[in-house]
């Protein structure tokens, strides 16, 4: 039997069920996957007509398996985390003091910089597959970003509330920037006309959008595991459900990740498919998944080792926890 590290559960009507110490998944009464647990690294439900046992759940959270629920529209919307993957109480403590320290001042700035440094690195990175009449422009936006990177690194303030509106400009400029220089690699086929939130329509931001979902329950996954809370966040602001350390820990991620993956497949015309609500296709997102789960398994470069790049999120994590509890400085993932 293969080995299942991924579980994706897209089909409608799925059931997933515990058989042993494997997730069987069923539609209508006939097997279509099975997953040892001893392998399983998550289970993604990408379909809102799925059903799980609380035994396939029960063990998923015993065997610190994160079962994350994901859809076209919203991106991911739950995920289901084992009480036993938080450690102590004492990383959460520091986590609320920096929103008033300038340990807080310091990592927020380092996560702004490494966001826009990671944006850099991507488009050197495409530059370099590009014609010469494309790469120049690409190589400039890179340069021009670093600038900007230099310029957040040296703000210096007392607490997050006198850095935060500075540094949200400072990013808002950088992802016009980097997004104008995205725009140029995209074929005109997808009628590309600038980056949109949720709730987009066109081919292109659909595909980033779900693939942000996915990489979103990764990260918050990270975070839980590091002893963090994802709710209180530094750059983002407090709001009632609304995840705010995620939101900044998954800046320096998007890039390499999603943006990388995305472009990628765009520039070889992959063809995304709709259905009538406007969503894509059940079977198509369950193959795009596919495209973002195998970059999250790809390998990248982390303080001079390589490792895949899931594992590097969960070594970020616990280097924010360890910034946060004052033992160490924060350095930033730059994606380079």
């Amino acid at each position: 039997m293969a080995i299942v590290e991924d579980l994706i559960v897209s089909e409608y009507g799925a059931f997933v069920g515990l058989h042993g110490k494997r997730l069987r998944v069923h539609v209508n009464n006939k097997r279509i996957a099975e997953a040892p647990l001893l392998h399983l690294r998550s289970v993604q439900i990408h379909t809102r007509s799925a059903s799980l046992s609380a035994a396939a759940l029960a063990a998923c959270c015993e065997a610190g398996i994160p079962v994350h629920f994901v859809d076209s529209f919203g991106g991911n919307y739950a995920s289901v985390l084992s009480p036993n993957l938080t450690t102590v109480i004492t990383t959460r403590r520091h986590q609320l003091d920096a929103m008033n320290n300038q340990i807080g001042v310091d990592v927020a700035l380092q996560i702004g910089v490494g966001k826009i440094k990671s944006q850099a690195a991507n488009l050197r990175y495409l530059a370099r597959r590009q014609p010469e009449d494309v790469a120049p422009a690409l190589q400039q936006s890179s340069f021009d970003l670093l600038a900007y990177a230099d310029r957040l690194a040296a703000i210096r303030a007392e607490t997050i509330g006198d850095v935060r509106a500075e540094l949200m400009g400072i990013e808002g400029q950088c992802a016009r920037l980097y997004w104008s220089a995205v725009a140029a690699l995209i074929p005109d086929e997808y009628q590309w006309s600038g980056r949109t939130g949720r709730h987009a329509t066109d081919p292109v931001n659909c595909l980033l959008n779900y693939g942000y979902g996915i990489l979103y329950g990764e990260v918050q996954n990270a975070l839980v595991i590091a002893g963090l809370e994802p709710y209180a966040g530094l750059i983002h602001t407090d709001r009632p459900g609304k995840p705010s350390l995620t939101l900044d820990l998954i800046e320096e991620f998007r890039a390499p990740v999603v943006d990388r993956t995305v472009i990628g497949l765009v520039n070889r015309h992959y063809e995304v498919r709709f259905e009538d609500d406007g969503r894509m296709e059940r079977e198509f997102r369950k193959s795009f998944a596919k495209h973002i789960l195998s970059r999250l398994n790809a390998q990248g470069v982390y303080q001079k080792k390589r490792y895949q790049l899931r594992s590097i999120i969960q070594l970020q994590a616990r280097a924010l926890a360890t910034a946060l509890r004052g033992e160490q400085p924060y350095l930033s993932y730059t994606g380079g």
